[in-house]
């Protein structure tokens, strides 16, 4: 795992759930996993309620405490990286290898997880449900079975704490200056004038703990969400019942195979949040309360598609006629081209990869037409490159493609003009002294 592991992090790391470490997790690949711990003693499963395609909804509950902690992820069925986080918290827990939660935590505490709200969006691959609906905008319609079975369980559990578990896109930055955003935290607003009552404050405040805790391990890489209302969503409706309500956002972190360093800091922050409702006594006075609000405000704020992929700086045009900067991202987590997504003065943006494009022009590049069977390895691939073919024109189905590399084939749109055009997959040259230096092949850069 690329991050500044510290021991407690390596146990984290090294005890978590097995074959969990994928882009999107479907019912199946937990199903047994809830089965092995609903086995144990001291895990109760519950079946809250069903899809609107009739698939059990779990509750994973554990502990006899007073204090009531709920949890659900993957209300959006193509945000999975704190299920596989809940999921190895259940399992360290239960295994007694948690550095930071104290022994007799479950006197104190009773902890229901639900690990995924939404399992027909989970199969499909979508955000929505199976009725096309978002879930996390249905807390006041309640047009959704899964959202009627939230709203149920809240009501029945009446939780003193409420964590609600996502995914955020890749291009989130922490701060004006910082890094990729890889958690964001929010104590949801629960009106327009974003009111702090007691319950936000305590949610503000072991916001700020759980931040002092993991800082150093994510330096300027942690950001605040966004509180503006909404009154749709069910975390804003939670925490206007008086329940504390904490939001966390799981992110990009650079080199890091299907967000494993997020899904690893999501369970190093949940178990010092429980070892912290464990005790409150060192946080519970008005007075540090309000210090670690204050504490609170001053994690950066999420800067949303202030990253992109790539980020060429200073490219001429027609003819060095102009120069200016170009932002490529993909149109979402899970699509394996990106887009030509900003154009123009973008000092502003930070790229997980930077082109230093000064002296350096732009030439589109022509169709290589396909008349005859075409193979290509890397070598073939990148002489077809330097010869000036930036894209494959006619029956695509010639193509034998054994590169390593994707290919443009037919496109709609063409920068056939000397510039780009936002929204398009960006390919081309970049060209010195008349000499084809880089290839753009569906938004990566390839020295040729």
């Amino acid at each position: 795992m690329d991050i500044l592991l510290s021991d407690e992090l390596k146990t984290l790391y090294e005890h978590r759930v097995i074959n969990l470490d994928k882009q999107q997790l479907m019912p199946a690949d937990i199903s047994a996993i809830i089965d092995d711990f609903a086995s144990l003693d001291g895990i109760r499963n519950t079946i809250i309620g069903h899809s609107f395609c009739g698939q059990p909804i779990s509750c994973l509950s554990m502990g006899n405490g007073p204090k009531k902690i709920l949890m659900w992820t993957q209300m959006h069925g193509d945000e999975s990286t704190a299920t596989a986080a809940v999921l190895d918290i259940i399992q360290l827990v239960t295994a007694k290898l948690s550095p930071s939660l104290s022994a007799n935590w479950f006197e104190l505490l009773t902890i229901y997880i639900i690990p995924m709200l939404n399992p027909d969006g989970a199969v499909a691959g979508t955000r929505e449900n199976a009725q096309g609906i978002d879930i996390n905008r249905d807390a006041m319609a309640l047009q959704t079975p899964e959202g009627q079975a939230l709203d149920a369980f809240v009501n029945k559990v009446n939780p003193d704490f409420a964590f609600n578990l996502h995914d955020q896109h890749d291009y989130y930055r922490c701060g004006k200056d910082g890094k990729s955003s890889t958690l964001a935290f929010l104590a949801p607003a629960f009106d327009a004038k974003k009111t702090i009552d007691p319950a936000r404050q305590k949610a503000m405040a072991l916001i700020a703990l759980m931040h002092a805790q993991a800082d150093s391990l994510l330096p300027e890489g942690i950001a605040r969400y966004d509180d503006e209302f909404s009154a749709r969503s069910f975390g804003d409706r939670i925490a206007l019942r008086g329940i504390s309500t904490i939001l966390i956002e799981s992110g990009h972190y650079p080199n890091a195979h299907y967000r494993q360093v997020a899904r690893t800091m999501n369970v190093f922050v949940l178990l010092h949040a429980l070892a912290m409702l464990c005790d409150e006594s060192d946080w519970a006075s008005d007075e540090t309360r309000k210090k670690l609000e204050m504490e609170y405000w001053k994690i950066p704020e999420n800067q949303e598609h202030k990253l992109c992929d790539l980020l060429i700086k200073g490219l001429s045009f027609a003819g060095s006629s102009y120069t200016t900067d170009i932002a490529i991202r993909k149109k979402s987590r899970f699509e394996p081209f990106a887009i030509i997504a900003d154009i123009g003065d973008l000092h502003e943006q930070h790229g997980l990869s930077t082109v230093d494009a000064l002296g350096y022009t732009y030439d589109p590049g022509r169709p290589y037409l396909l008349q005859k069977a075409l193979y290509l390895t890397n070598e073939s691939y990148i002489g077809l490159l330097q010869q000036g073919f930036s894209h494959f024109a006619g029956n695509v189905g010639l193509i034998t493609n054994d590169s390593d590399y994707k290919v443009i084939e037919n496109p709609q749109y063409w920068h056939d003009d000397k510039k780009m055009i936002k929204g398009v997959t960006p390919a081309g040259f970049l060209c010195k002294n008349g000499e084809r230096k880089y290839a753009l092949v569906m938004g990566e850069i390839l020295s040729l």
